[in-house]
């Protein structure tokens, strides 16, 4: 198993081959989803499979799914199909009422390019890995009627000795932060996270701590 982690403080949303109007969807009976861009779309040539893709409604900011993409097909006549694997018990919005993505591609930028402002990929953070699943109620009356459920979960990290500063500080510091495992089912799953405050005692810049870090969902 491969858990990584892509952060970047800022991304070309304005490439016009990175991000597109997805024209439909389907699911075949296995569960694979795949969606239909515009036929004027040409996707960037440095998206590989494995990238990261997020699926959003644009009129609906609370709307979005963070997947893996699994396969890229060109289609006669103009467009593509891409297929996404994703977690659809976390991220279980309505695919009919998404209607734009991006792809972060990681290969996107030279590996020369500075830490702080485009992705980098840091592999092998952690070697595991489990979800905490949190549940709050709001409430009224003698009988207990519910008015508004929230749900949160959390990413724990195993205690594994980890570099902070050659790595770790990146994802603790960047605005944007996305955790890929690539071999959970059914093809890899993606979450937006961000991490709580938390403190790290460094010896020989090493620490030795399991991290949570909170899903973006």
């Amino acid at each position: 198993m491969a858990i990584y982690f892509y952060s970047f403080n800022s991304y070309p949303e304005e490439d016009s081959s990175l991000e597109g109007i997805i024209d439909g969807y389907t699911q075949s009976s296995s569960g694979v989803v795949t969606i239909t861009t515009e036929n004027t779309f040409s996707l960037n040539t440095d998206v590989e499979v494995g990238d990261v893709i997020k699926l959003y409604d644009n009129s609906d900011t609370s709307n979005f799914i963070y997947a893996i993409l699994t396969a890229k097909t060109s289609i006669v006549g103009g467009g593509f199909e891409l297929s996404i694997s994703y977690d659809y018990n976390i991220y279980n919005d309505d695919l009919a009422n998404m209607d734009e993505f991006i792809v972060y591609a990681k290969e996107l930028h030279p590996a020369g390019q500075p830490n702080n402002k485009y992705i980098t990929s840091t592999q092998n953070v952690s070697s595991s890995y489990r979800i905490n699943a949190r549940v709050e109620t709001a409430a009224y009356s003698e009988q207990y009627i519910r008015y508004n459920i929230k749900k949160y979960y959390d990413v724990i990290l195993d205690n594994t000795r980890r570099s902070f500063f050659e790595s770790f500080s990146n994802i603790a510091t960047s605005i944007d932060v996305i955790m890929v495992d690539d071999c959970s089912s059914p093809n890899g799953l993606a979450y937006k996270v961000y991490m709580p405050e938390s403190n790290f005692q460094l010896l020989n810049n090493k620490f030795r701590k399991s991290v949570t870090l909170r899903i973006v969902a």
